[in-house]
């Protein structure tokens, strides 16, 4: 699997334009200092990305939200509840391999090396071998089809995986891979930049076919390689427990008042944007259920958008077109409709997905740009060119408004994956309501 290798330069990176206004590590750090130093002892470092989600702060929440909920942190690093942490580190590294996020292929190769999982395994994952179990081999096969775009997930790829754990294990294997779906989006849309000691850990694991591609624009050219990390110490689990509190509050208050099971969080969606997300029936996980819809109240807000609601449901309906997701497009039509768009309005965008040079009738410049650059963030790997990145300099599309709409972008990758593995029975309810 070779991937995207996209040479760096100046003007095909968004980070380009977002380097003056992202905000300072010193400035994060006095913000939210514990759940930081939670991560870096989860993966290292401080990633990088955090710097740009928190130029619009409801980025930054979504992601924290997200991450731990979906990987069930910090109770996991402990083994209480959710799947084997190593084979949900595999599935997290295999789709961001699929999807070819130079970025994230580094970090979920250490995070997936620090929670158990064998260095030759990691090392061999994307071509699979005797030296794997049948429950690895059904999470890599589930990961690797997930994060295709279009979706390439069969029925005997979900039985074979379903087989392997039980119910509960299954949802938390899932929702590693489908969590990994806003992180894959937002980092290689944006070609966050790697950081060079989780290059320098990873690379040798990777294997040649793998390529930092954009991601590794600052990245030395005489980069010395480093040992793989270990896996999980009791020094790392003091440390858990030690920072785990400060990051457990702030996620509370984050999710505050979102209910965790259906039908009621169905009734809050519907309340909140006209739709009540039917896939939200299908889940069991409760965290699972409150972080999406949490997340999608953060992007769903109409007192924090900077790109306007109805834009980044144009935006959506360009996404799920371009990843040919049906039920998806009906839910943004559905968005649409509660918003006030017009048929016209919903339509034209599908088009333009199809066909760039589509008319986009009552827009502005900035609307056009942001919609434009939706149509190129959509695939994977994500289509930034020059002249994408120069369109946004030219209309001076605030960092916030990039933030924002590659943001929502992500949030559908994550609900791609999500309802791709939760069939379409309830997912026709959104089809029929058009």
């Amino acid at each position: 699997m070779a991937e995207a290798t996209s040479p760096a330069t100046a003007d095909n990176m968004l980070a380009t334009l977002l380097k003056t206004d992202a905000v300072p590590m010193p400035v994060l750090h006095k913000r939210y200092g514990p759940l930081l130093e939670l991560v870096r002892v989860l993966i290292g470092v401080v990633p990088n990305c955090d710097s740009y989600l928190e130029i619009w702060p409801p980025a930054f929440r979504t992601y924290n939200i997200l991450v731990p909920n979906f990987l069930n942190l910090p109770f996991s690093i402990f083994g209480i509840g959710g799947a084997p942490k190593d084979i949900v580190g595999l599935g997290m590294y295999v789709s961001s391999r699929a999807a070819e996020c130079p970025y994230c292929s580094a970090h979920t190769c250490s995070f997936a090396l620090r929670r158990g999982a064998a260095p030759e395994k990691v090392a061999q994952a994307l071509v699979g071998g005797e030296q794997f179990s049948p429950q690895e081999l059904a999470a890599i096969a589930v990961a690797r089809s997930l994060a295709r775009v279009p979706c390439e997930l069969t029925n005997e790829e979900r039985d074979e995986l379903e087989q392997h754990f039980s119910s509960k294990q299954t949802e938390w294997v899932v929702l590693g891979i489908v969590m990994m779906g806003f992180l894959n989006k937002f980092m290689d849309a944006i070609s966050v930049e790697l950081e060079t000691s989780t290059v320098a850990e990873t690379t040798a694991m990777m294997g040649v076919n793998w390529s930092p591609g954009k991601s590794g624009a600052d990245l030395p050219e005489d980069m010395s390689i480093a040992e793989a990390p270990d896996s999980d110490s009791l020094w790392t689990k003091l440390s858990v427990i030690r920072y785990a509190p400060t990051a457990l509050r702030l996620d509370g208050q984050w999710q505050k008042g979102v209910p965790d099971s259906w039908p009621a969080v169905g009734e809050f969606m519907t309340t909140l944007c006209g739709h009540d997300f039917p896939v939200l029936s299908r889940m069991k996980n409760k965290r699972g259920i409150r972080a999406v819809a949490s997340a999608l109240r953060e992007n769903l807000n109409t007192e924090t958008t900077v790109v306007g609601l109805g834009t980044k449901v144009l935006a959506g309906v360009v996404f799920a077109t371009v990843v040919k997701d049906e039920p998806l497009v009906a839910e943004q039509r559905l968005l649409g409709a509660h918003l006030g768009l017009t048929d016209d309005q919903l339509n034209q965008a599908a088009q333009f997905a199809l066909d760039p040079t589509t008319e986009l009738a009552d827009t502005d410049e900035k609307q056009y740009t942001l919609i434009m650059l939706a149509r190129a963030a959509s695939p994977s790997p994500a289509e930034i060119t020059s002249d994408v990145v120069n369109a946004c300099r030219e209309g001076e599309v605030s960092s916030a408004a990039i933030i924002e709409l590659v943001t929502w972008l992500s949030v559908l990758q994550m609900l791609h994956r999500l309802t791709s593995y939760f069939p379409a029975d309830d997912h026709r309810r959104a089809i029929d309501k058009i």
